[in-house]
């Protein structure tokens, strides 16, 4: 029975995600297949972005030089720090349940901010999410975009029965210059897999 609450929460947090992918799902343009915007390598196994030995790509991802993530280079310490407190106000707001301050944290140009709301009303109503952040990150930047990297545990638990689920994975927050304030566009996760089990 626990395993199989932790498995719906799972699921939840997964949809909850998927959900906050961004885009206009009301436009019929073409897309929808699960291979969408899936890159494989050589081996056929699916390439998500991340580049070893500092071999920088134009797409999402991060680089890794000798197992360290690099940071970007040239960052304005106020955009640095902006950048930064965006990214703890868009993780801290959904820790604390407060839905209009998370909804202000993202971008209209990424989401569809009526469609996160109820997903997200929704899973609160049953659940309670808590995501801690390590190894913070910028691994890309313009003065329009930035690419916060993260290690993210996400703790999920029924509010009614006490179950829960934690997991840990990679995140890349993409986040994009608006109206004068950083807000987060995408998020783009990779799941750890010794917690798949």
């Amino acid at each position: 029975m626990k395993k199989t609450a932790g498995v719906i929460g799972t699921a939840a947090l997964v949809l909850m995600l998927g959900a906050c992918s961004g885009g206009d799902s009301s436009k019929d343009d073409g897309q929808g297949s699960v291979d969408d915007g899936e890159q494989t390598n050589e081996f056929g196994s699916v390439d998500h972005g991340v580049k070893d030995e500092g071999k920088a790509d134009d797409g999402i991802g991060f680089s890794l030089t000798d197992g360290k993530i690099e940071e970007a280079a040239g960052v304005p310490a106020e955009h640095k720090e902006a950048i930064r407190k965006a990214f703890s106000d868009y993780i801290d707001t959904l820790n604390a349940g407060d839905v209009k301050a998370y909804l202000g944290t993202l971008s209209s140009e990424g989401y569809n901010l009526e469609e996160e709301r109820q997903a997200t009303e929704e899973l609160l109503a049953t659940r309670t999410l808590t995501r801690t952040p390590d190894d913070v990150t910028i691994v890309a930047y313009t003065d329009k975009e930035a690419q916060v990297f993260s290690t993210m545990e996400t703790a999920v638990k029924d509010k009614e029965s006490g179950a829960g689920d934690v997991s840990t994975g990679r995140q890349v927050t993409v986040m994009v210059h608006e109206d004068g304030s950083w807000k987060v566009k995408s998020v783009h996760y990779i799941g750890d897999l010794e917690n798949a089990e």
